[in-house]
């Protein structure tokens, strides 16, 4: 019996003494000037056998729990880099390596070395996410240069959240890229679905890493034309609109002074948009079709210097604007021409970063971003509103505003490798905002019909409008906070443990800490890849919530609602506005955000180099959801008499929804030798949930039967695929496919049979979301080719490029939008669709 306990101990100091002497080796990857070089294969090898992993935001890199001897170390070719190898030796001790790449002088091919590759562990590198890189990127169907409608498809809509998809920008959180499209390097999608430095899962965000600073003067010129006369004519339309749209965009990058420590980058883009929307309604003349010019005008400016100190501290600055006009907006389906609204958006960014490299192991990096925005938004007619549910919407938008923002975001990062582990740790403030918001809408009411016979017959069931100064100043501010370790534990197992903190203003919760964690094991194989992981994820309530605690407060801006008015003078004589009680909007007591616990198990199989499958089952269990109730709504059973006659609707905010999503995908990414480079993914999801958001009403104000159902968002088959075909060759194909399952929608009755002048009761026995719209199906070509112009500058040779793009082949009409009232002649009809076949030609010189 002692003789079986030593023989044990022995094993086990055996194998723990194996175990701690293997290090970790790491390093850093720059450019020639110093500038991070992300998302870059490094590979060791050693007797037949190799590790993989890819360099992450930062330009850094790690392999834990390597034996000691003698290594072949390997960085691909990517970028327009050339590739890098060198031997290591690997003792005792950790090794830590600063490697600049140099610039590729001629395009080269990649030598798949002979020895099998192991695919990576790193949470970074999940063979489930979409990535997409510049090369892919403009060898696809992409409409309108817009790199994030193109890949938004893969996106998870039911686990968006509240404030909607997270895009994160060279690893700050913004509302757009800020940079024009030829600016971009990469886009992806679910990168690390349970990293603790993000509030949103995977599926929520899109990452984006721009290009950086280059030693020689390069740059990317495009024009981008499309014009009606090739397009196909939308299906509502009577005729063919006259539309044409004209891009002009462009990026340049070098260095700024002669000591080769300074690079600039340069970004424009320019869009005229002279584009019409349908109309498709029912008015007291009969049904009415007819094409209203909706321009829009988009103007975007962006420039970056960067400067190295020293190889260890690295310095940028840059300032972004972006400009957009537009006119005629949200005509179109049952919205008439003189309900639009004019608008503009301007944004102007300045980002300070600095990347401070404290030891070859520790590494940290901050930045300061500032933004102001201004947004007004005029009616184009002053009348009032006249809204016929299932019918047609006219009258003038009462829509005016304007919107004032001044915010400070702050992102601080450490990066920390020591033996086995790989530390981050940090803040993230995405908003300390100060909002203006001037509110001047609905002055001249809005009036609410059931029915066309009831607008006819002049019997709105309710009035609303408003009074007041309406100018609210306050401020939205939110904080996250984050650590996680990334730990190898053998060769093939890593796990990855974390915890995030989030909060904001109130919407508060003092105790908003949400655990993530993540599982990782490679089998025998070296090409199969068994991951796991479950993470807690709280959302934000974005700035409307907020502002509406603040404008509709009894004091700011004084709204009505009366029930079963006159038409067209609502009140009685001798009254007016002040007559009437007035609304609120209140946040319950407990009111908080609401919050996710996502978890997914994924099967990850190399089926030939470079070419993966990975087949996932991903779970959602959404809790304190928002919505929003009248707790001053008519007493049932009569539903005639409110419980406080000294207020008018009290909307309150509530977090009491619930939600329930289970997914499946299938998702074959990669390429395929030469022929086929690119990603393919089928999902099946079904996700029920008891409410449509913060701005949703119940039926019944005192009952939720029949709420609980499908999504609003519920697609239970989406097929996407994105890709290229002979990329290299003159017959090429990029193609774009979108086959889409239908999206519920309710049935409604066509009368406000609880007296709360909301139009959503429903027929007796029907629940929420039983109805179903029609399916999607698109077919996006492209086709491109580029010469050179036997110039060179510097190190990459000049070309020039023409391409053709057709959106939707087969020209197949996919309807949007359904009406559910039972009292309309469109009753479970459609009333918009998606455009109609288009064509697109572009233009490019690259040097």
């Amino acid at each position: 019996m002692n003789f079986r306990i030593l023989l044990r101990t022995l094993v086990l100091l055996f194998l723990s003494s194996a175990l701690y002497s293997q290090v970790t080796v790491s390093g850093h990857i720059s450019d020639p000037d110093g500038a991070n070089v992300p998302d870059v294969q490094v590979a060791i090898s050693a007797n037949g056998r190799k590790l993989t992993t890819t360099s992450d935001n930062n330009g850094s890199f790690r392999f834990l729990h390597v034996a000691p001897g003698a290594y072949r170390l390997r960085v691909e070719a990517a970028h327009g880099f050339e590739a890098y190898e060198r031997n290591i030796a690997a003792g005792t001790n950790a090794v830590s390596l600063s490697i600049q790449l140099k610039v590729s002088s001629v395009a080269q091919e990649v030598v798949v070395a002979s020895e099998p590759d192991a695919v990576s562990l790193d949470d970074s590198n999940n063979r489930d996410q979409i990535k997409a890189d510049a090369s892919l990127l403009q060898s696809v169907p992409v409409f309108d240069q817009n790199y994030i409608a193109a890949l938004s498809p893969f996106l998870d809509q039911t686990g968006i959240g509240t404030g909607g998809v997270t895009i994160v920008v060279d690893g700050v959180e913004r509302k757009g890229i800020g940079v024009s499209a030829s600016a971009i390097a990469e886009v992806r999608i679910n990168r690390d679905p349970y990293s603790a430095e993000t509030r949103q899962p995977g599926r929520g965000r899109i990452d984006i890493i721009t290009k950086p600073g280059t030693p020689h003067v390069h740059g990317s010129f495009n024009f981008t034309i499309r014009d009606s006369v090739t397009d196909a004519k939308n299906y509502f339309a009577v005729t063919k609109p006259f539309e044409q749209k004209r891009i002009y965009e462009g990026s340049i990058t070098g260095p700024a002074a002669m000591d080769h420590h300074t690079t600039f980058l340069i970004s424009g883009t320019r869009q005229e948009d002279n584009l019409q929307s349908i109309v498709h309604a029912i008015t007291p003349s009969g049904v009415t079709n007819a094409n209203v010019a909706t321009p829009l005008h988009n103007t975007e400016f962006a420039a970056r210097i960067s400067h190295d100190f020293s190889p260890a501290n690295r310095v940028s600055l840059q300032y972004n604007v972006s400009d957009v006009v537009t006119r005629n907006q949200s005509v179109g389906g049952l919205v008439l021409a003189e309900a639009g609204t004019n608008q503009r958006v301007r944004e102007d960014d300045v980002i300070f970063t600095q990347r401070i490299i404290v030891t070859p192991n520790l590494l940290n990096q901050i930045q300061l971003f500032y933004e102001q925005d201004y947004g007004p938004i005029r009616s184009t007619t002053n009348a009032p509103r006249i809204v016929v549910d299932g019918n047609f919407v006219g009258g003038g938008a009462q829509a005016d505003m304007l919107q004032n923002e001044n915010n400070l975001k702050i992102n601080d990062t450490v990066s920390w490798t020591h033996r086995h582990h790989y530390v981050t740790f940090g803040v993230n403030i995405p908003n300390l905002s100060r909002r203006a918001w001037d509110d001047n809408s609905n002055r001249w009411g809005t009036y609410n019909f059931a029915s066309l016979s009831d607008y006819q017959s002049a019997k709105p069931y309710s009035f609303t409008q408003q009074a007041g100064p309406g100018r609210a100043i306050f401020w939205m501010n939110e904080l996250g906070a984050f650590v996680q370790d990334q730990v190898q534990l053998r060769k093939n197992l890593q796990v990855s443990f974390g915890i995030r903190y989030d909060w904001q203003t109130y919407f508060k919760a003092w105790n908003d800490f949400g655990p993530r964690g993540s599982i990782a094991y490679r089998f025998k194989d070296q090409k199969t890849v068994l991951r796991g992981g479950a993470g807690l994820f709280f959302d934000r309530s974005g700035a409307p919530p907020e502002a509406d605690l603040n404008r509709y407060n009894g004091h700011t801006i004084r709204a009505v609602t009366l029930l079963n008015p006159g038409y067209p003078n609502p009140y009685p004589p001798g009254m007016d506005i002040n007559s009437f009680p007035t609304n609120l909007v209140t946040l319950e007591p407990a009111g908080r955000v609401p919050y996710n616990i996502n978890y997914s198990l994924t099967a990850e199989r190399e089926l030939v180099k470079g070419l993966t499958l990975a087949v996932t089952y991903r779970g959602m269990r959404g809790i304190s959801l928002l919505r929003s109730r009248n707790v001053n709504a008519p007493l049932p059973p009569a539903y005639t008499v409110v419980p406080d006659g000294d207020f008018g609707i009290v909307r309150q905010m509530e977090s009491r929804g619930k939600q329930i999503g289970n997914t499946f995908d299938f998702t074959l990414q990669g390429k395929a030798g030469r022929w086929f480079s690119g990603m393919t993914q089928y999902t099946y999801s079904h996700t029920n949930n008891d409410t449509g958001g913060v701005t949703w009403f119940p039926a019944n104000q005192y009952s939720l039967a029949g709420e609980y159902g499908r999504s609003d968002l519920d697609q239970r088959h989406r097929f996407n695929m994105l890709g290229a075909f002979n990329g290299d060759h003159w017959v090429n194909l990029g193609v774009a496919v979108k086959l889409y399952s239908g999206l519920p929608y309710t049935k409604t009755a066509g009368l406000d049979r609880y007296n709360t002048g909301l139009l959503n009761a429903r027929p007796d026995g029907v629940s929420r979301n039983t109805l179903q719209g029609g399916r999607t199906a698109a077919l996006d070509l492209h086709w491109g080719k580029e010469n050179e112009l036997g110039l060179k500058n510097g190190d990459v040779k000049a070309k020039v490029g023409l391409s053709i793009d057709v959106f939707n082949v087969s020209n197949t009409t996919s309807y949007t939008t359904y009406v559910g009232n039972i009292r309309s002649a469109f009753f479970a009809r459609p009333t918009a669709a998606m455009p109609a076949r288009r064509v697109q030609f572009g233009a490019q010189l690259t040097f």
